[in-house]
Parts: structure tokens; C-alpha cells; sequence
């Protein structure tokens, strides 16, 4: 899959539709597959943290997943794939899962949550064969972790939905990739709570066009406001700066 450079950062040129199909494909011929995705908040902890960055570069697939990073790839002239957040689409993927009798496995969020968002999966995806729910509150290192990579791989699921937040799912993902019996990661940040409405998203019309982190500013004011009041902006002097250095043929400095 065609991949684009923004800011030191890779991201695949892809849709939902693709996606979906690409990771069943990937299932079938038994590969294993890092899925991430990249927004404004993944580059700003890129900027400070190298083993971040690297982790992502790493990944077999990275999608867009904020308005703002496919804003920044067309100042920088760059293509990139559809803005497509895993709440969006992952139904549609349970489904292709179902139809092909392959299984998911639910990890992330406080206790109890990602319980209840298997059986949300699983209304919209009748015959999904969900093997396992936990939550993400376990020592990620040591006998604790241990013992979680067990009981995952005893379960033996085809994708495994990783929801600890950014950057703590992505360096998981690739401290335990080889460890894990298990084909698709894909990393999911929030997203159980939003699909149990334990927290609620924004109206359709808003997260649509663009104006979702409004919507989570003035709803989760201390929770996000480092994201948007201080994040976007830096990303954006970022983007401009490159922009710039590409202007006058200035050599590539982009700090880490």
C-alpha cells in the first residue's frame, strides 16, 4: 500500500473500504499486521519522543485519522487517504469479520468497558465471534503482562483492538508484537467509550466536517485543552516551517 511522509511520519494513502479488505486478506494468508493511526496529538509526541516515532514508521499500515493532519499534508502538497477514525468504520469491519467466521479480541479502558462494547460489536455484527474482553489496567511489564499475553493467546484472536491511549497502545503493540498469538493489532485509542456512549462524540455534522475537537474542548475542557489550544498550533508552525524549508531548498532539519 502507498505510503506519504508528513513531518517524518508515515501514512498509507487508504479508505475504510481498503482497509477492511487489506486486513482480511492479511488474515487469510496468516500475516501479521501493526495497524496505527496518526493525528495531530501523534505527531506533537512524535516531536518529543524518538521511540514514538519510531514505533509508527514501524507499523505496517498507518492511517489518517484527524482532519488537521490531512489539512497539513495539503499545505505540504502531499496525498494522503481518506480522515477515517476507527469509531467510523469499525462496524463494517466486524462484519467482514463475521462473514468470515474470523475473531476479535477486546482490550483497553477501565474494567468493564470493553465488555460492554463487545456486546455493542456484537448487536451490530450478529454472528461476530468475539474470544475476549480485559481491561487495560495491568502492569504492562513483568508477571502481569505475562500473564495478559496468555490469556490473549490462548484466545487465539484474529484482531486484537488495543484501546490504552497514545503513545502507551502503539510501544505495547510493538514491545509485545512477536510475543502475541494474534494477527491484526489495530490501536483504537477512546474508541470503546465513545461506542457505548460512556463518553458521547460529537453530532455527525460536526465530526464530519472537521469539528470534533471543538466539540471535545467545550465538553472535556481539562481532559483535551493541551491538545488544542497548544498541540494545533505547534503542528501547524511545523507544517508552515516545512513548507518553507522546501521553498528555498533549505536541507531537512525536522527535530524529533
Amino acid at each position: 500500500m502507498e505510503a506519504a511522509t508528513i513531518l517524518d511520519l508515515k501514512i498509507h494513502k487508504t479508505s475504510p473500504s481498503e482497509l477492511i479488505e487489506y486486513i482480511a486478506e492479511k488474515i487469510k494468508d496468516h500475516q501479521k499486521l501493526r495497524v496505527f493511526h496518526l493525528n495531530v496529538h501523534a505527531f506533537n509526541v512524535a516531536f518529543k519522543d524518538k521511540a514514538f516515532a519510531d514505533v509508527i514508521n514501524d507499523a505496517d499500515l498507518v492511517f489518517c485519522d484527524g482532519f488537521g493532519v490531512k489539512l497539513g499534508a495539503r499545505i505540504l502538497g502531499k496525498t494522503i487517504g481518506e480522515r477515517m477514525t476507527p469509531p467510523d468504520w469499525i462496524d463494517d469491519l466486524c462484519q467482514a469479520l463475521a462473514k468470515n467466521g474470523q475473531t476479535i479480541y477486546l482490550l483497553g479502558d477501565e474494567d468493564g468497558i470493553a465488555g460492554r462494547c463487545a456486546e455493542r460489536l456484537k448487536e451490530k455484527a450478529k454472528e461476530l465471534k468475539v474470544v475476549g474482553a480485559h481491561h487495560g489496567f495491568f502492569n504492562k511489564e513483568g508477571v502481569e503482562n505475562d500473564e495478559m499475553i496468555r490469556q490473549i493467546n490462548k484466545a487465539k484472536p484474529d484482531v486484537l483492538l488495543v484501546g490504552f491511549g497514545m503513545p502507551l497502545q502503539e510501544k505495547w503493540v510493538a514491545a509485545n508484537f512477536e510475543k502475541l498469538d494474534v494477527k491484526i493489532f489495530i490501536t483504537v485509542g477512546a474508541m470503546f467509550r465513545w461506542l457505548i456512549k460512556e463518553e458521547k462524540r460529537a453530532p455527525q455534522f460536526l465530526s464530519s466536517n472537521g469539528f470534533e475537537g471543538v466539540w471535545r474542548l467545550f465538553t472535556q475542557p481539562r481532559k483535551v485543552w493541551k491538545r488544542y489550544i497548544l498541540e494545533v498550533p505547534y503542528f501547524f508552525f511545523k507544517v508552515i516551517k516545512e513548507r518553507m524549508r522546501k521553498r528555498t531548498g533549505a536541507p531537512g532539519n525536522t527535530p524529533q
